[in-house]
């Protein structure tokens, strides 16, 4: 994919003071980006290096899928936990799903207090994972009024990523595992967008006013990695289809999308 191509929708972005940032890389060496290393504010994305800090911390042993948290503390925004008053209880397994696939939020902080924010930092700074940082819980209004925030980048985003596809951060039950959780992410209207019905695509969105989000694996002949960030971009939803849409352009078996 040539860079000239995301030049263009970075440009789209910069329209009313937006910002785009997108890596694009493949199996087959191709790669191609624009504002990679900035930093943005995370927002639901943040729950990809939980999920990976805690499915590590499964394979050492200090915790298991099969552990059962007391579901309290419920928050709002995203998810399904804070209207489900007869749940007791459920498996770290579930509590992941429900994290990913929906991106709720209860179940996100019930992760992050059983592996520690800690963990997480530790996981992100063995990995390389530079502008990744968790500050606080999800829907912490009091944390994000005193200036702490979540936050990632696009090149951050597409290392983690290609680390889980390649195999290189997990085992395969547990690398299995998480793609699978992340090929059934159910918000459907931003990379998968343009393609092809039936690619599939192991994807994670994030979103929270002015930003809108989503990373993923696309499964085409080479596995193709898509990370786009943007802020206070109009037609933010669309810039990020389009660059998964280029993205793919660029494999014989797809030229005609």
């Amino acid at each position: 994919m040539h860079r000239k191509a995301l030049d263009e929708l970075a440009h789209r972005a910069e329209g009313r003071g937006g910002v785009l940032g997108v890596v694009v890389q493949s199996a087959n060496g191709e790669y191609a980006s624009v504002n990679a290393d900035r930093a943005f504010t995370a927002a639901s994305l943040i729950k990809l290096p939980v999920m990976l800090a805690l499915l590590d911390g499964v394979e050492a042993g200090r915790w298991s899928l099969d552990d059962r948290l007391p579901v309290r503390d419920r928050v709002g925004g995203a998810g399904i936990l804070r209207d489900l008053a007869d749940v007791a209880d459920l498996s770290v397994r579930d509590l992941v799903t429900l994290m990913i696939v929906i991106s709720d939020n209860t179940a996100a902080n019930l992760l992050i207090d059983r592996i520690g924010a800690p963990a997480v930092a530790d996981w992100c700074g063995r990995h390389g994972l530079r502008a990744t940082v968790l500050e606080r819980r999800m829907m912490d209004a009091e944390a994000r009024a005193r200036g702490a925030e979540n936050r990632t980048s696009p090149a951050d985003m597409a290392k983690l990523l290609d680390g889980l596809v390649r195999g290189t951060l997990l085992g395969p039950a547990m690398t299995a595992f998480a793609l699978d959780v992340l090929a059934r992410q159910q918000v459907r209207d931003r990379l998968p967008r343009y393609l092809p019905a039936g690619l599939r695509i192991a994807h994670k969105t994030g979103e929270l006013d002015g930003l809108r989000h989503d990373v993923g694996i696309i499964f085409t002949n080479a596995p193709i990695i898509v990370a786009a960030l943007t802020e206070n971009a109009d037609e933010a939803d669309d810039l990020i289809a389009e660059s998964a849409r280029r993205a793919v352009q660029s494999q014989p078996l797809f030229r005609s999308l």
